[in-house]
């Protein structure tokens, strides 16, 4: 009973504490944008999970279902960067060394920060369950409101496939290959993989993110109110083309089956964090360390037994004035330094692969490098974008940094360019083949890109003080943006209809407001530090 009143107190601490960070609000708001945008009015130009023109009336089963596929495929990518920090917060916070020293076992541990990821992330589905409710009501198609049809949805897919994130969190915060960032670009890849999967799976229990039976229900009520249907699928996001048409759709027949076939994956969840447990180091930090080569293992450095005092009035030593210091340090000088330490440790296939995809963007036809080129190119850099604005907290160097001549105007801004230019560089062959072509809208887009994700970064490691927030809502904005062409979220110009609407112009002035917020949170930080 004990320990578990100890595992209890654990996760209670834990999930109080997280609720209250700044990632957590800002990807609880960003969902609930997103929500409003996935249920759109009659007078929009595009559809969500529709066949052709025709749709469901926003009534409580279509409705639910709708946020249910999206908070099971679309959620499913933020929350594993929204948690993937439990372990790694005891570690800095010292609270791991306090817990190394109770009773409490690595299979506990771990399976308290797994259910402590679960109670998090299902409190963001809950906001989006109300917010499912208060589109329905808002679009004002169907005013019945049956909470158990719009609930069941999001029971049956998004409830294992939350406890499934959760526990990968844990497995690769235990692994320390997985640890890095290199495990965040493992995980986006099998998301995807993952969401090809769900989408086209035969059987529930090949459905990772239980969405088949929802869509197949959809098609199949979607393709009864065509009169020459084909049996085609309903897709995520289309444009309108023509009149729309809707029905009044009544939802999924539930069966209790179903239900015990789809949380098969909670116990795949628990068997995820039973591996996680083996790899914990239970936070015996020696183990993953690098052991000094230079040193024996189990022995201290050898250390001279006696340092002979330097007098200051020795004649040999002679001190360079601070003011010709920072003569010398030119402000191209800064920049080169900045880019040198932004991409220090990147291996050589990370820059052969960046050139690859530079070479695509210059050679491949022009319809190819819109659509995949260039978006795929701007992942590629997101662990470097990542880290600015962090690395002074990263690296406890902010009174060293903040405290410095003029640190907002020698470095801040500084930074700022060196990541645009990462972002120049590694888009340098679609812009080059856009630019040759003629494609001046397509380059301004891109652009204009280039300024923002930058600055998007920056803003959001400022205030956030990690770099995770800005890999969840940057991988979200990309996957429904450049990726599946959803134009509001389009801030490179990757589809047509963006590029007509001038989309990127409202991207140039939220860079300018971000690049505001920026410095407005740097200045904060000096000031912090220097009283």
């Amino acid at each position: 009973m004990t320990s578990l009143r100890i595992l209890f107190q654990m996760m209670k601490a834990d999930y109080l504490e997280r609720i209250r960070s700044y990632s957590f609000m800002i990807t609880v708001l960003v969902s609930i944008f997103i929500v409003y945008k996935f249920i759109p009015s009659s007078n929009e130009s595009y559809l969500t999970l529709s066949l052709s023109n025709i749709r469901g009336i926003y009534n409580s089963d279509w409705v639910g279902s709708a946020i249910a596929i999206l908070a099971s495929m679309v959620l499913s990518l933020p929350a594993f960067f929204l948690v993937k920090n439990a372990i790694e917060r005891d570690v800095q916070t010292g609270v791991g060394q306090i817990i190394a020293t109770t009773p409490i076992t690595k299979w506990m541990y771990t399976i308290g920060k797994m259910w402590s990821n679960f109670v998090l992330l299902m409190s963001i589905v809950a906001v989006l369950m109300v917010s499912a409710l208060a589109m329905q009501l808002i679009r004002g198609e169907s005013y019945t409101v049956e909470l158990l049809n719009l609930s069941l949805p999001f029971l049956y897919s998004t409830l294992p496939t939350i406890a499934l994130v959760a526990s990968i969190a844990i497995l690769f915060e235990s692994v320390p290959l997985l640890r890095s960032g290199l495990g965040n670009l493992i995980y986006f890849v099998l998301w995807i993989f993952s969401l090809k999967w769900s989408i086209t799976a035969i059987h529930s229990s090949q459905d990772i993110f239980g969405i088949s039976a929802i869509l197949d229900r959809l098609s199949s009520g979607t393709n009864a109110m065509l009169p020459h249907s084909n049996g085609g699928h309903v897709s995520g996001v289309s444009p309108l083309r023509g009149d729309l048409v809707t029905y009044d759709w009544t939802g999924v027949h539930w069966t209790m089956q179903m239900f015990l076939e789809r949380y098969v994956w909670l116990a795949v969840a628990v068997g995820i964090v039973a591996v996680a447990s083996v790899f914990f180091h239970r936070f015996d930090l020696t183990r993953t360390s690098k052991t000094n080569k230079s040193d024996k293992p189990g022995e201290f450095s050898k250390v001279e037994p006696y340092i002979k005092p330097v007098s200051i009035n020795d004649s040999g030593i002679k001190l360079t004035p601070y003011t010709e210091v920072q003569g010398q340090f030119h402000s191209i000088r800064i920049l080169v330094m900045e880019l040198r330490l932004m991409l220090k440790g990147l291996r050589f296939w990370w820059y052969l692969i960046a050139l690859f995809m530079i070479v695509l963007g210059l050679l491949l036809p022009m319809e190819s490098v819109s659509k995949f080129v260039a978006p795929f190119t701007w992942v590629w850099p997101i662990l470097i974008w990542s880290t600015m604005g962090t690395n002074e907290a990263y690296h406890r160097t902010h009174q060293l940094m903040f405290t410095a001549k003029h640190p907002v105007r020698n470095q801040f801004i500084v930074l700022w360019l060196a990541g645009i230019i990462v972002a120049y560089l590694t888009g340098s062959g679609a812009m080059i083949h856009f630019l040759i072509a003629g494609e001046w809208e397509s380059l301004m887009a891109i652009a204009v890109g280039g300024l923002f994700v930058p600055t998007l970064a920056l803003a959001l490691g400022v205030w956030s003080r990690n770099g995770k927030l800005f890999q969840v809502i940057f991988m979200l904005m990309w996957y429904l943006g450049p990726l599946n062409k959803l134009e509001v979220m389009d801030f490179m110009g990757a589809s047509q209809p963006s590029l007509d609407q001038r989309i990127y112009l409202y991207y140039l002035l939220a860079t300018a407001i971000l690049l505001v917020l920026a410095i407005v949170g740097r200045v904060r930080q000096v000031k912090i530090a220097t009283y």
